[in-house]
């Protein structure tokens, strides 16, 4: 009997989670809302907010495991505001997704503050704000996007984000971390005032790879590091070394005064990312003119 008693009590259960699973909705904006703030507002963990091309005013704040997405991109799709913060993340996991839009952060502080958790940001050109991009214990995927004239393109404290396929160019800092270990893959860093600024005790991972070699550009300062070491558990105010392995640095002879403290540059490799050097090339000799 208690053995029937307890598989009824099973079945009960079963049906109940069957009744009270809901399905996972799709908020059309503007179609179902007009507003993507309150679109947000009313989407939950599966739910997909889908925004029609359009500029649109936005100040909000993105649930856990809601996907954010426009119907043709970013060349159309515009997300703005001119103060504090136009999308803020808490604790969000890998199933919140935010991708195919611009957003236009002039006046702004921080396009993106992600605070806690590790959600995806994918696909999105970036503009013209204080921070593009700001993590404070966040471990982000931040893939295949575009951060152009912010002051800092992507600012991380105590986070562990993948950097993957990304540009940033004409920034002040194209990457600020401050106790930190992010990887960075397959980036290109332009014409920034410092491409990487290390501080504290971080431990970044920079190319190391034909594979996930980045490209170093016409920047300011290519890696300015500031870092410090951990020995052990202890945290030390001894410099620590920058590991940047095969990555391109703008030529086949990487300008070294473009590095502050401690970078390991060699081997790195070719624009086209195929041929590593532990050492500058000789200059090919000059072709002799014929007279006519």
């Amino acid at each position: 009997m208690k053995t029937e008693a307890v598989l009824f009590l099973v079945l009960v259960v079963a049906v109940l989670l069957t009744q009270c699973s809901v399905e996972a909705k799709t908020y059309l904006v503007p179609q179902d809302i007009d507003d993507v703030r309150m679109a947000l507002r009313e989407a939950s963990y599966g739910d997909t907010v889908l925004v029609s091309p359009g500029r649109y005013k936005v100040q909000a704040r993105i649930r856990s495991g809601v996907v954010l997405t426009s119907t043709d991109g970013p060349d159309s799709t515009v997300l703005w505001n001119r103060r504090w913060h136009i999308l803020e993340l808490e604790d969000c996991d890998m199933a919140t997704r935010i991708s195919g839009f611009t957003f236009d952060g002039k006046g702004c502080n921080i396009c993106f503050a992600c605070t806690t958790g590790a959600p995806v940001i994918e696909g999105n050109v970036i503009r013209q704000s204080w921070d593009g991009i700001s993590l404070y214990r966040c471990n982000a995927l931040i893939k295949d996007n575009v951060i152009t004239g912010c002051n800092r393109g992507i600012y991380m404290d105590y986070s562990d984000p993948e950097m993957v396929d990304n540009v940033l160019r004409n920034n002040g800092d194209g990457v600020s971390m401050i106790s930190s270990a992010p990887v960075i893959a397959r980036c290109v860093l332009e014409n920034n005032g410092r491409a990487l600024l290390i501080h504290g005790h971080s431990y970044p991972t920079i190319g190391g790879s034909l594979s996930t070699a980045n490209s170093f550009i016409s920047n300011g300062y290519s890696v300015y590091n500031v870092g410090l070491r951990i020995d052990g558990t202890q945290y030390t105010d001894q410099r620590e070394v920058a590991v940047a392995t095969y990555n391109y640095w703008g030529s086949l002879c990487p300008d070294e005064g473009k590095m502050r403290g401690d970078v390991v540059l060699r081997p790195w490799t070719d624009a086209e990312y195929e041929t590593t050097y532990e050492q500058c090339p000789e200059p090919e000799p000059a072709k002799e003119k014929r007279s006519r």
